[in-house]
């Protein structure tokens, strides 16, 4: 039975952590969060180590399985690397009211909240937060590093590049793409594509206006 530790003891860390005990099959649940440094602490239970710390003591030996439980796609994907570094190995966390096709795919270090649905060779890559009650359509291509909010909707054959971040509830027609590093506000419904980079939102999706710089002139 694997040790299971979450690096980031937030309010995303708490919920990945309902999602560990209700999957069962880990020894010791502990979290390693950098705020933390220097003292020691428990949350909902478990204890909280500093990153820094807890790194340094594992001198090569890490065998635990670790997920990283930071919701911001690049701190995520930063300590995921580091933590392979120092010999943990990436857990893969799924709900058991999770409904997921036999012929999906899903990389190391996802966590798969309640209630997501995953559907008929759907591809979901290392990293990823799929949130409560996500709905990925069949034939999806979700990169690394990537965010689905609760309630997001991706309709078949939708293409989301690496470290982008759709908002709660925002929608995905099918066959549209989102470019990597992308932002799909809250609510937002992508009808054909949104380039690298971009924020966008409204339904359906556009650009985000920019203020004009003399709204702030007094």
């Amino acid at each position: 039975m694997s040790d299971l530790v979450l690096w980031g003891a937030g309010g995303h860390g708490k919920v990945v952590l309902d999602v560990a005990r209700a999957m069962g099959g880990f020894g010791t649940i502990s979290f390693i969060d950098s705020a933390f440094e220097g003292t020691d602490r428990k949350l909902c239970g478990c204890p909280v180590f500093g990153a820094a710390r807890y790194l340094l003591s594992l001198n090569g030996r890490g065998s635990s399985q670790y997920l990283v439980s930071i919701g911001k796609n690049d701190m995520r994907a930063a300590c995921f690397q580091r933590a392979l570094e120092h010999g943990l190995l990436p857990a893969t966390l799924v709900h058991p009211s999770a409904v997921i096709s036999d012929s999906a795919r899903i990389e190391d270090g996802t966590v798969v909240m309640a209630r997501v649905v995953i559907n008929a060779a759907a591809q979901i890559g290392k990293n990823c937060i799929l949130n409560t009650a996500a709905v990925v359509e069949h034939d999806c291509q979700i990169g690394d590093h990537v965010h689905l909010s609760p309630g997001v909707l991706l309709g078949g054959n939708v293409t989301v590049h690496s470290f982008a971040h759709l908002g709660i509830g925002a929608i995905a027609l099918p066959g549209s793409e989102i470019g990597e590093g992308a932002v799909v506000g809250a609510g937002a419904v992508v009808l054909h594509s949104v380039p690298a980079g971009a924020t966008v939102v409204g339904v359906p999706a556009r650009p985000l206006a920019r203020a004009s710089s003399s709204a702030y002139r007094h």
